[in-house]
């Protein structure tokens, strides 16, 4: 079963390995955060994570027979975003709803960052808090970072 998925990449250097100057040869434009929350919930045989808004669900199902689990419905379009070299893992290879939540939030820190006009990000915070709603666990993260402008050499 292919999930329909839709994922942002961006790659991570630290201004350091750059040699970058501040104000000379970037600027610091703004700060952008984004949310992410996804519900997990367990019934018998079969793991449901779902987006709060709806723009997803998966439900994997257990095989009984040997253990394992694969996915035996969807509705929507995953998101997935990701920092540096941490692109690892889809709906396909997962189950994990720390990984999903994270990876949605980074996708929208991405988004936002690109709508406002930046070259890239630097000092990206990300945190994932995890609570419990009756049977449900509900996991949501914030992604924030600087968003920084390259200044062009204009010789």
């Amino acid at each position: 079963m292919v999930i329909p998925q839709a994922i942002n990449t961006v790659n991570s250097v630290g201004l350091d390995e750059m040699n970058l100057k501040h104000n000379t040869d970037y600027t610091i434009v703004n700060t952008a955060t984004a949310e992410a929350t996804v519900i997990y919930t367990i019934k018998g045989a079969t793991v449901t994570i779902k987006e709060e808004n709806n723009e997803f669900e998966v439900v994997y199902c257990q095989d009984k027979k040997t253990g394992n689990w694969y996915i035996c419905d969807y509705e929507g379009i995953a998101r997935f975003g990701f920092l540096s070299n941490d692109y690892d893992k889809t709906f396909s290879d997962c189950i994990s709803p720390e990984h999903i939540v994270r990876s949605l939030a980074i996708y929208r820190l991405i988004n936002a960052s690109k709508a406002r006009g930046a070259d890239g990000v630097i000092e990206p915070v990300i945190s994932t808090n995890v609570e419990q709603r009756g049977k449900d666990i509900i996991f949501k993260t914030t992604a924030s970072a600087k968003l920084i402008k390259l200044n062009v050499d204009s010789k």
